[in-house]
């Protein structure tokens, strides 16, 4: 199936025809026209129909009740060319076609028709039958020899429909008394003709009036369409990059897949995630970053084969589908055709960029069954070569999607952890090397799993991390640090600094000094009592925030240690900004002491830049005595590790701290470090 590169394809790839709303609501409006104008000409033909109806029952009833006025004197004394001069009046009532008057009997006394209406039935009568009424000439009244010589059945005084005649009947009175009756036959058929006129000016006026609706209707319909057309691509294209979105990315798949099933043939699914995109934006602004989005979907474009197609995920994330066979072609590897697309430089605005990023691979149906699984399998890929140091391909393998799961279930048993109150601290001793007092001490992270026993913290960490858990974990691990302080105190236990290791995610809006505070205020802690220790990865980000709230930390007594020195990428200028008091030598430079060297021009190192910043020096991992003297030796005022004591749980840590009470000194040198980072003490 062939897919264009610049717009959705609207040959069953995507759910529905384009233009399909523009017809529906084309034929929805005309419909609801149509059924309007058909219900509302009906109901307004049968509305003037039955005005008119009685309207002409009103002008019979009246005329009638004139006739039987002025017949009073006729039917008294029995004339009926008097009676018949009455009806000639109806001559002038075009309406009327016949009027009989009868007497007190219900006998004819005389009879009106209107000459032509009796000339039509004469002619059409022809001259077989003879004449058998009798004619007044001078009057116009014609009486049936029949009707003169009996008597008609009475009629009913009021107005009633008999096919297509009104017959309308009225009394004649004489002092109230009945003498005789009048009726008058007026016919419908001038009626239903007007009724008939009127309905097919009513549908002369609908037919008009649907074609206007149907025009106007196609001017909406084009309207419709194009906005329907801008809602597509919005839904389908990524407007930065005119590349396919995620959205039209899952429709194809679902294509591919059911393509793959059919021919045998898979396809390779590649995700793309730009390295330091991120610096791009920051530094040098979004309208650079999206023209070095641009530029890497022209490059792309350029080199898929035919057959595959490009997607921008979002943010900096590319996807790319690659079938199985491309056209005329062999197999071409899908990492080597985004490699490809990311070589050399590229140039924004004068400045010259060079690219690079993480590539992972998945194929149907080795890795995925679905569209959906084989793109989460090239998902983890990604992020499996990101992690790998960056700019790398990783190909998926089952593990990964072990080790997600493995990640799934652990975060899972965290945020258990935390409701459940399975998470413990333990305390490892810092010591004066010179004298072996204890001076301080350091909280690690240890959790009682209900099966698995105690357990390190290192899978827990980077979960939380990645989870954003860490935060949550972080400020229990000062409310308890800073509640244990308390307890000690209140066994006559002398105050002793407690490192707390923090996360860069604390330092986010300020987080770390809400729950310092919050911390304090719960459990009476003073804040000399704790020590906040932090990586040099996670101070160089963000430098002026971090620095003011370190201050701030600071003003409130809380003094502030570097973690892990040694292992960063800080400066000496960056360093002496900071409002540290101390640097603790990360136990990688300490591990191969004496005999490394390198190790030791480091640690030397450290302790002359500590020494020339005025900061005090924790070597972190001493295991042995000849580290214990080496580092001494060298200057090195402060240890902690093995060789002084394993971390202890807040029990085992008060008698450790008890046997030792004439070697116990809390002097101003403090050490920090916190919740997560120490798994392997």
């Amino acid at each position: 199936m062939k897919f264009s590169l610049t717009r959705p394809p609207d040959d069953g790839s995507t759910p529905r025809a384009r233009g399909a709303l523009g017809v529906r609501l084309t034929r929805l409006a005309l419909a609801v026209a149509a059924v309007a104008l058909l219900v509302t000409g009906s109901a307004l033909n049968v509305a003037m129909h039955l005005l008119a109806r009685d309207g002409l029952v009103t002008e019979a009833t009246i005329q009638a009740r004139m006739l039987a006025a002025n017949l009073e004197a006729p039917i008294v004394f029995r004339d009926p060319r008097a009676a018949g001069e009455v009806l000639s009046s109806l001559d002038r009532s075009p309406g009327v076609e016949r009027a009989t008057v009868f007497d007190g009997g219900n006998r004819p006394l005389a009879s009106y028709w209107r000459a032509e209406v009796h000339e039509e039935r004469e002619g059409a009568a022809g001259d077989a039958q003879p004449n058998t009424e009798r004619n007044d000439l001078a009057t116009g009244v014609r009486l049936p020899a029949s009707v003169a010589a009996a008597g008609m059945p009475a009629e009913q005084v009021g107005h009633r429909f008999a096919g297509d005649l009104l017959i309308v009947t009225e009394r004649i009175e004489q002092a109230r008394r009945e003498i005789g009756r009048v009726r008058l036959e007026v016919p419908l058929a001038p009626l239903h003709a007007r009724a008939w006129v009127f309905g097919g000016i009513t549908v002369a006026a609908a037919l008009c009036a649907m074609l206007l609706a149907y025009l106007l209707a196609v001017g909406v319909r084009r309207d419709v369409d194009v906005i329907e057309r801008r809602l597509d691509d919005l839904a389908h294209l990524d407007p930065v990059t005119g590349l396919f979105n995620r959205h039209a990315a899952r429709e194809h798949l679902v294509v591919y897949v059911d393509e793959a099933r059919a021919t045998g043939e898979g396809f390779t699914v590649a995700t793309l995630d730009l390295d330091n995109f991120k610096a791009v934006n920051d530094t040098l602004g979004h309208h650079v970053g999206d023209e070095m989005l641009r530029l890497v979907a022209q490059r792309l474009r350029q080199v898929l084969p035919p057959g595959a197609r490009a997607y921008r995920f979002g943010g900096d994330e590319f996807v790319v589908i690659v079938p199985g066979k491309a056209e005329g072609q062999a197999e071409v590897h899908p990492a080597r055709i985004v490699r490809q697309a990311l070589t050399g430089t590229v140039r924004v605005e004068g400045i010259e960029m060079r690219l690079g990023g993480s590539i992972g691979i998945a194929r149907f149906p080795v890795d995925g069954a679905g569209a959906d699984e084989v793109l989460l399998a090239s998902d983890m890929a990604m992020y499996q070569a990101k992690a790998a140091g960056k700019n790398q391909v990783a190909v998926f393998h089952p593990g990964l999607r072990e080790a997600n799961e493995q990640q799934l279930r652990t975060e899972s048993d965290l945020r258990t952890a935390l409701r459940l109150g399975q998470l413990r601290l333990f305390y490892q001793p810092i010591i004066e090397l010179a004298t072996g007092h204890f001076v301080g001490a350091e909280a690690l992270l240890r959790w009682e799993h209900p099966q698995r026993g105690l357990q390190l913290p290192a899978p827990l960490i980077s979960v939380a991390e990645r989870s954003g858990l860490i935060v949550q974990l972080g400020g229990w691990v000062l409310q308890e640090a800073a509640r244990q302080q308390v307890v000690w105190r209140s066994v006559g236990l002398p105050p002793w600094p407690v490192a707390v290791n923090v996360s860069g995610r604390q330092l986010r809006g300020g987080r770390l000094l809400q729950q310092l505070d919050q911390a304090l205020m719960r459990t009476g802690c003073r804040p000399d009592c704790l020590e906040i220790e932090l990586t040099e990865h996670t101070l160089v980000e963000d430098v002026d925030d971090n620095i003011r709230l370190l201050a701030r930390l600071r003003e409130r007594g809380v003094r502030i240690a570097i973690d892990d020195f040694g292992t960063g990428l800080s400066s000496l200028a960056y360093l002496k900004r900071l409002p540290a008091a101390k640097l603790k030598i990360d136990r990688s430079f300490v591990r191969d002491l004496p005999t490394g060297r390198g190790d030791a021009a480091i640690v030397q190192a450290a302790l002359s830049m500590a020494q020339a910043l005025g900061l005090e020096v924790v070597a972190e991992g001493v295991e042995t005595t000849e580290q214990h003297r080496m580092l001494h030796d060298m200057g090195c005022r402060y240890g902690q590790g093995y060789l002084y004591s394993p971390p202890l749980d807040a029990e085992s840590f008060a008698r450790w701290v008890q046997e030792r009470l004439p070697a116990a000194r809390t002097g101003p040198m403090r050490a920090a470090q916190g919740p997560v980072t120490k798994a392997d003490a």
